[in-house]
C-alpha cells in the first residue's frame, strides 16, 4: 500500500497508508475533519531555484546586445527588473556597488573597485575616492 500525505482544514498534516489512489481520504486523526491529499514530502524538496542575472552579467556593449537586437535588449531589461525587485526584498543577494577604478588589462575579468583599494592599502587620507553614484565623497 502506498503512503500519502494529507492535510485537514485546521492545518494538521499526517501520512496515511491507503489501498490505492482512488480510495477515499481518511479523516484527520487529530480533529476528525475532512482532509485533502498533499504532494509528497519528497516532491516538495526536489524543486530548484535560479536567480535572474545581476547587472554585472548584463552586456555592456552594443555588440553584446547582438547589435541592439530588440528581443535581446527586452530580455535583459526584464531580467534586470526582476533582479532589482528580488534584491529589494533580499538585500543580501545584491552585489557590491563600489565604483570601478580599473577595468582594463590585468583587471579585465575582475575589475578593481574602490572598496578593494581601501581594503588593501588602508588608505584614509588624500583626495576622496568617488562614491558609488560617481560624486566625490
Amino acid at each position: 500500500m502506498p503512503i500519502y500525505d494529507y492535510e485537514c482544514g485546521h492545518g494538521h498534516r499526517f501520512e496515511a497508508l491507503v489501498p490505492r489512489w482512488s480510495s477515499p481520504h481518511p479523516a484527520c486523526p487529530a480533529c476528525g475533519t475532512n482532509t485533502r491529499r498533499q504532494p509528497a514530502a519528497g516532491a516538495r524538496l526536489t524543486g530548484t531555484a535560479s536567480l535572474p542575472p545581476s547587472s554585472r552579467e548584463a552586456p555592456t556593449t552594443w555588440l553584446g546586445t547582438h547589435r541592439g537586437n530588440r528581443e535581446v535588449v527586452t530580455h535583459w531589461r526584464r531580467a534586470l527588473e526582476q533582479r532589482t525587485a528580488l534584491e529589494e526584498r533580499y538585500p543580501e543577494l545584491s552585489a557590491p556597488r563600489s565604483p570601478v577604478v580599473a577595468h582594463e588589462g590585468h583587471y579585465h575579468h575582475a575589475p578593481l573597485t574602490v572598496d578593494e583599494v581601501r581594503a588593501t592599502t588602508g588608505r584614509t587620507d588624500g583626495p576622496p575616492l568617488p562614491k558609488a553614484d560617481g560624486a566625490p565623497a
